[in-house]
C-alpha cells in the first residue's frame, strides 16, 4: 500500500511540474532555444535571431530544523523554484488552522478556524532587482507587495507595502513564532490589532525604506539597519492626513547567538474612533510615537526573546513588554513559556480604569501568561497546543486553550 501511495505521489508531482513548465514555456517569447530540452520554436516561419534562454524547474527541500521557531533571520520554505535566463521565481507559503476553547464571564466558546493561508512569490528579475508579493487567501487581501533594489549589501532600497521596522516580534513571520498568538503589548503598541485608534492593520504600511547589513567580521554582519518613511494609516489604507510616519530599527549581533535591537516609530495618527480616555474625537490627528528595546538569545537547548516598549498617543503614555522562552526538551518537541504585560495608560488610577471599563468595556492594564508545547513533525510543519491565562486589572479573567496545525509549503 505504501509503495502505491509513493508511486501515485511521484506521478502527481511530475504531472504538476510538467503543467507548470508548459505554462511557463507558453509565456516565453515566440523565438527561443531552451537549453534543457533543446527545442527551437519559430513564429510564423520567419527568420529571426535566436536568443539562448536557460529554463529550469525545481523543488527545494530544506533539512529539518528542530528549533525553527528560534530562527528569526531566514525563510527556508520548501519552495517551487523557476529559473528563466537571469530571472528567478520562488513560490512558497504556509497555512495555519486553529481550534480554541475559552471561558470569559461564565460563558464558554469554542471554534475551529482557518487562521491563515498565506501565498508568497519572490521574483529576482536581475541580480540586483527583486519583487515580493504576499497574499492572504483567507481574507482575500494583499499583505505585502514591494520592489527592492540592492545597490550594495549595506544599501537596499525597498518601495511598496510591507512591515514597518518596529519591534522584533512584529517583524517575525508567524511560522517562526513560538506562541500561537502575538503578545498583547505587541498587538497594541506596534499597531497590529486591539488599538481602536489605529485599527487592525497588522503593522504593515506603504512606504519607502533603506535597509542593509554592515561591518562584517568574517563570520557575520555585526549590524543591520532599516529606516523608512510611511503613509501611516496602515495596510491597504489610503492616506488620511498629510503627514508621514518615520520608523527605524538597528540590530547588533555581538555573537552568533545574541542579538540586541532598538527601534522607534514617530508620526501622526488619525483616530479611527474617539479616544477611550476622552482626550480627542474620531478623525482627530494625534501625535503617535513609540520606542523599544529588545534582546534575542539562542543557547541550545534554550531560546529567549524579550522586549520593552513605550508609547505616546496624544497625551496618553503607555508601556508594555514580554519575556518569551522556548526549551527544546526532546527531539522535535519544545516547551514554551511566555509572560506579557501591557499598560495602555500609565497615568490612570484603578477607579478611573474601572469607570472606563464599565462605560465601554475597554481594558487598560492586563497580564497574560502562556504555557504550551509544540511538535515539529516534518521540516517546518508543526502541531502546537497552548494554555493562555489573561488577568486584566478590571474585568473578568479569561482562560483559553488553543491548538494550531501549521503546514509550510
Amino acid at each position: 500500500m505504501d509503495t502505491h501511495c509513493k508511486l501515485a505521489s511521484t506521478s502527481i508531482t511530475r504531472t504538476f511540474k510538467s503543467v507548470c513548465a508548459a505554462a511557463l514555456l507558453a509565456l516565453m517569447p515566440a523565438t527561443a532555444t531552451y537549453a534543457n530540452d533543446n527545442i527551437s520554436v519559430n513564429d510564423c516561419n520567419q527568420t529571426e535571431t535566436t536568443e539562448n534562454v536557460e529554463f529550469s524547474l525545481s523543488k527545494t527541500t530544506y533539512s529539518p530544523a528542530v528549533v525553527a521557531a528560534a530562527d528569526a533571520t531566514g525563510a527556508p520554505y520548501n519552495s517551487l523554484n523557476v529559473e528563466i535566463g537571469l530571472s528567478k521565481l520562488r513560490i512558497f507559503g504556509y497555512a495555519q488552522s486553529t481550534y480554541y476553547y475559552n471561558r470569559n464571564n461564565g460563558v464558554n466558546k469554542n471554534a475551529l478556524d482557518v487562521q491563515r493561508i498565506i501565498l508568497m512569490a519572490d521574483a529576482h528579475i536581475t541580480s540586483k532587482l527583486s519583487f515580493f508579493l504576499m497574499y492572504d487567501a483567507v481574507k482575500s487581501e494583499l499583505h505585502e507587495y514591494y520592489a527592492q533594489y540592492e545597490f550594495a549589501p549595506y544599501a537596499k532600497l525597498r518601495v511598496g507595502q510591507y512591515k514597518q521596522p518596529f519591534t522584533l516580534e512584529s517583524t517575525l513571520s508567524p511560522t517562526y513564532m513560538s506562541t500561537i498568538q502575538f503578545d498583547p503589548s505587541i498587538l497594541y503598541l506596534a499597531g497590529i490589532a486591539i488599538d481602536p485608534l489605529v485599527g487592525p492593520h497588522v503593522a504593515r504600511d506603504a512606504g519607502v525604506m533603506l535597509t542593509g547589513d554592515f561591518l562584517n567580521n568574517g563570520e557575520r554582519d555585526l549590524f543591520n539597519y532599516s529606516i523608512g518613511v510611511f503613509n501611516g494609516p496602515g495596510m491597504n489604507m489610503k492616506e488620511n492626513n498629510n503627514q508621514k510616519d518615520i520608523a527605524g530599527m538597528l540590530q547588533y549581533k555581538p555573537t552568533k547567538n545574541l542579538l540586541l535591537e532598538g527601534s522607534f516609530l514617530a508620526g501622526t495618527g488619525n483616530a479611527q474612533v474617539a479616544s477611550p480616555y476622552g482626550l480627542f474625537p474620531q478623525g482627530y490627528n494625534y501625535a503617535r510615537h513609540r520606542w523599544n528595546l529588545g534582546v534575542e538569545a539562542k543557547f541550545s537547548p534554550l531560546y529567549l526573546r524579550a522586549e520593552y516598549i513605550q508609547g505616546y498617543d496624544g497625551g496618553v503614555h503607555s508601556h508594555g513588554g514580554y519575556i518569551n522562552m522556548l526549551w527544546h526538551i526532546y527531539k522535535k518537541c519544545d516547551l514554551i513559556l511566555n509572560w506579557d504585560n501591557l499598560d495602555k495608560n500609565t497615568h490612570t488610577s484603578l477607579a478611573e480604569q474601572e469607570a472606563i471599563y464599565n462605560n465601554s468595556g475597554f481594558v487598560t492594564r492586563l497580564n497574560t501568561y502562556t504555557a504550551g508545547m509544540q511538535w515539529w513533525f516534518h521540516n517546518r510543519c508543526r502541531l502546537s497546543g497552548q494554555f493562555i491565562y489573561t488577568m486584566p486589572r478590571t474585568g473578568e479573567i479569561t482562560r483559553e486553550f488553543i491548538t494550531q496545525l501549521q503546514l509550510v509549503f
